[in-house]
């Protein structure tokens, strides 16, 4: 005997991947769909109402917050803030803004002015713009960059800049000697300054017979004796 049925049947029935007659869905069946359908566009309407709100979810936005709001691709050398708060300039930044890569130079905003003007006037002595960023979302040591304007992938290793202390280490300069600098010191102190780091000689003034005598004594003449 030949059935009828609507067009609300015919939707209800599943397609049969071999051909065969299909099969009417279940009760629990439609339910289901039903339920996800519902989900499906509840879910996107919320979307959608989120970014209307609040806007677009910022991309990597946990990776932006590392390195002050950019993608880690476009970074070309980076600089802590303990290394922002050493008084001379590292030469590595201003190697860097002189790249043809380097599009400008990015400072973390929560550091003092003392310790960025120095970077600042570098960036601009050099034709390169620079700009201050204030956002309590940053993390981590970075505070201060040299980015490309496009994808460049500078290895972690190479973006990264030693500091004073561990380059003069690997030069094979006492830890007492290094933390010296400004003060004077013994004949042959200097004398290793000269022979192991000669850039760093400005930095360190030589005894005089008259210190010896009213007995001042080399701070970093016991680790090289």
């Amino acid at each position: 005997m030949a059935t009828h049925e609507n067009e609300e049947g015919r939707k209800e029935r599943a397609e049969s991947p071999d051909g065969q007659q299909p099969q009417p869905l279940s009760p629990e069946d439609r339910a289901a769909n039903e339920a996800a359908a519902w989900a499906a566009s509840h879910s996107a309407l919320e979307r959608t109402l989120q970014a209307g709100i609040h806007g677009a979810p910022e991309l990597r936005k946990e990776e932006k917050n590392l390195f002050l709001g950019e993608f880690r691709e476009r970074v070309l050398k980076t600089l802590t803030r303990q290394q922002m708060a050493e008084p001379d300039v590292y030469e590595e930044i201003r190697s860097a803004l002189n790249d043809p890569r380097a599009d400008k130079l990015v400072i973390d905003g929560s550091t003092p002015d003392r310790h960025n003007d120095k970077y600042e006037k570098l960036a601009a002595s050099l034709g390169k713009p620079y700009t201050v960023r204030h956002d309590t979302d940053f993390q981590g040591e970075i505070g201060l960059l040299v980015v490309s304007d496009r994808a460049i992938d500078v290895p972690d290793e190479q973006i990264r800049t030693k500091s004073r202390e561990e380059k003069l280490k690997e030069k094979g300069i006492p830890e007492q000697l290094i933390r010296a600098a400004g003060k004077k010191i013994c004949v042959k102190c200097y004398g290793l300054i000269q022979e192991k780091a000669p850039e760093e000689k400005a930095k360190y003034r030589v005894m005089t017979m008259m210190d010896r005598l009213f007995g001042e004594k080399c701070p970093g003449h016991e680790e090289i004796e």
